[in-house]
């Protein structure tokens, strides 16, 4: 046997805690229009990152640099704060749901066709020479990214809500502010389509763009990678723009390294899970099962080499008249023949053998060639006899699960019973 099932499991980004930056001014909520028309053209973002020393570290470093070059006036720096997991509470829109329930649906951040990122910042606005602080605004912003397991394009949706505003009193120069956002390609991109925002960046509103993405076949496999940037605008900055922010999952792997499959995208990164439907083929469930519990690896790791997976075929259920298979029946083996853990990766093999002598009753596996497994032996392979039926459906439903999660030579995967 050397296909079998499907199954995902999720990854959890790591949460990164940061304080939001506050002034002495009260935190209300402002009105949606602000104070100022949207330009028409769009302003170009700064290129300081968010979190560099002339922008994220030391305001009044800031404003001296600015006022040496005869500028004053209200300025302003983009930080990001915080990095946290979907369904995080501490942001809601009033509803009493989090921004990244509702964009992520409440699943964990990452899978493996799939990553949402919901992130925290600030956007201080400052006096120059001074760098006294007049003004914040605490957004939250939340991003859904999506690949195709059978496609070299991808997609990410991207939401802004402000969560509070400081400083109002200093008039338009808080209030007037606005937010732009558009799709960014990073690595081996390019953008085929996009739905770019531009509003005010007051509370009471949220803002949504979109970006829509492709990447070329460039070897066998490779890394791509796109985003959303977004940065602030005002007519009353003497920088007239923020520093650019983006948010982003993370580089993922494409590959044209199944053959006889489209080519297609994943988060390698995330190990996916094979599950093993037991009502689906109870039999062939039941040899993995004993196979797992007796201690055999749950994690394995995929092989392409068509020679090594012949070599475990005839290690674990070898042909001839001494190797008989009962009428309808058919050799199953754990682990895998289309993984490095194989029959002829190993020293061993046995078969399962169970009785009750009360009862009568029993389990075998038929394997008269192979030793009865005992209690405490954990190693080796397993073989054993199923219905021909279910060990072609256990075949096919591998060869799905290869496919949809685009497993590859020396990629890991779980395997579970359910």
């Amino acid at each position: 046997m050397h296909r079998r099932r499907i199954g995902i499991v999720g990854v959890v980004l790591g949460l990164v805690v940061a304080v939001l930056p506050m002034t002495s001014a009260t935190a209300v909520a402002a009105p949606a229009t602000g104070g100022a028309a949207l330009p028409a053209t769009v302003p170009t973002a700064g290129t300081v990152d968010a979190g560099t020393p002339e922008c994220g570290d030391d305001l009044t470093r800031e404003a001296a640099r600015l006022a040496a070059t005869g500028r004053s006036g209200p300025s302003t720096c983009l930080r990001r704060t915080t990095v946290r997991k979907a369904g995080s509470a501490s942001r809601t829109d009033g509803g009493d749901r989090s921004l990244a329930v509702d964009i992520c649906g409440g699943s964990t951040t990452k899978t493996r066709v799939a990553s949402c990122v919901v992130e925290d910042g600030v956007l201080l606005i400052f006096l120059v020479p001074s760098g006294q602080v007049i003004g914040t605004i605490g957004y939250t912003v939340s991003s859904l990214t999506t690949l195709d397991y059978s496609s070299l394009r991808w997609s990410q949706s991207f939401h802004y809500r402000a969560d509070y505003v400081t400083g109002q009193n200093a008039g338009a120069a808080v209030t007037g502010t606005y937010l732009y956002a558009e799709p960014q390609c990073l690595i081996n991109c390019t953008i085929t389509g996009s739905n770019p925002i531009g509003g005010t960046a007051m509370p009471g509103v949220t803002h949504s763009a979109a970006g829509y993405f492709a990447t070329s076949i460039s070897g066998v496999r490779w890394a791509a990678q796109a985003g959303i940037k977004f940065w602030f605008a005002n007519s009353l900055w003497v920088n007239g723009t923020s520093n650019q922010s983006s948010t982003t999952p993370g580089a993922h792997r494409c590959d044209f390294a199944l053959g006889g499959y489209p080519s297609g995208c994943v988060y390698e990164t995330v190990r996916p899970v094979l599950e093993i439907p037991s009502s689906r083929y109870p039999d062939y469930a039941y040899h993995i099962r004993l196979s797992l519990n007796y201690g055999l690896p749950r994690v394995l790791t995929r092989s392409q080499s068509d020679a090594l997976r012949e070599a475990n075929r005839a290690a674990a259920c070898p042909t001839g008249a001494n190797y008989p298979r009962p009428a309808g029946m058919q050799c199953d083996e754990y682990p895998f023949a289309s993984t490095y853990q194989g029959a002829s990766m190993q020293p061993y093999g046995r078969q399962f053998f169970f009785i009750n002598w009360n009862t009568g009753q029993g389990f075998s596996c038929q394997v008269p060639w192979l030793q009865t497994r005992t209690q405490g032996d954990s190693g080796g392979f397993s073989a054993c006899m199923i219905p021909a039926a279910q060990n072609s459906l256990g075949g096919s439903d591998l060869g799905d699960f290869y496919y949809k999660f685009r497993v590859l030579d020396m990629d890991t995967f779980e395997v579970r019973v359910v």
